[in-house]
């Protein structure tokens, strides 16, 4: 029994990563600062006006948002309460599921806990890895989440943006590799050059997506780059804190707990030594 404990326990971390799936770029950090109220605020404007028409948060609550943004009843009832809900409300969504199942085969699924499933980083990533793709349905395409069946609803801030021909080149070299290593006919001496080649195409799209040189910018949005992912750092701050509403609450109180039994043990200490002082 025990040596069974142990196996699942060493494959646990190994089961976790590969449903993680493989590195995605970009990958930069969100850097979110949850303390920002003025970052939340912005980041529930943003979610109210580009996703709320298809994405519900149904385990939130405007009055809890407006709580813990420090927001009044009239602030979130003229800016983020839309038609006739009510400020006691759950984030439902305006479009009508059945409806959205016939127009996107799917009915648009719930964020409220997407930034904890998925993560921070990869909602900021995502958000901001959209290009051009006339194959897909919609005309784009992501390369966080490859043949993505959402449209760019961020279109008219961001703009739209193209693969550039170094990234176009550097998939060409992984697909190439990709097909040796997938050849169940092909020599060791293939499959070691192919691994190789895979390897180094891998290190540059790293550096690709570090240096920002994944994507070219084919049409202006209203905002630029650097003002486009300042929004999308703040929309993202706003998902991870609807994904955990009690997350600063509960830093807060753990100051306190860990004060607490900091003088419980030296109580303990002092309770201890007046228990023993007679035994020796």
């Amino acid at each position: 029994m025990k040596k069974l404990i142990t196996a699942i326990l060493f494959l646990l971390p190994v089961s976790v990563f590969a449903a993680g799936g493989g590195t995605t770029y970009p990958n930069e950090p969100a850097n979110i600062d949850l303390t920002d109220k003025t970052s939340l605020q912005n980041g529930a404007k943003l979610y109210v006006n580009y996703c709320l028409g298809c994405h519900s948060m149904e385990y939130v609550r405007y009055s809890r948002i407006a709580q813990d943004l420090e927001l009044t009843e009239e602030q979130t009832v003229n800016n983020l309460i839309l038609g006739d809900r009510q400020f006691g409300d759950t984030m439902d969504k305006s479009m009508n599921g059945e409806l959205a199942k016939k127009w996107f085969g799917v009915d648009p699924l719930d964020l409220s806990l997407v930034a904890r499933v998925r993560g921070e980083d990869w909602v900021y990533n995502y958000l901001r890895s959209f290009y051009v793709d006339p194959s897909r349905p919609f005309g784009v395409n992501n390369t966080v989440f490859p043949e993505v069946g959402m449209p760019h609803v961020l279109a008219d801030l961001q703009g739209l943006q193209a693969k550039s021909d170094a990234l176009l080149s550097v998939e060409e070299q992984i697909a190439e590799a990709k097909a040796v290593l997938n050849d169940s006919e092909a020599s060791d001496q293939a499959i070691a050059e192919a691994e190789e080649k895979q390897h180094k195409a891998e290190a540059e799209m790293a550096k690709l997506a570090a240096e920002g040189q994944m994507f070219v910018q084919i049409k202006e949005g209203q905002m630029t780059a650097e003002e486009y992912d300042e929004n999308i750092r703040d929309l993202t701050a706003f998902m991870a804190y609807t994904a955990n509403p009690v997350k600063l609450e509960s830093k807060r109180m753990g100051v306190w707990v860990l004060m607490f039994l900091f003088v419980l043990l030296i109580l303990a200490y002092f309770l201890k030594k007046e228990f023993w002082k007679d035994v020796h």
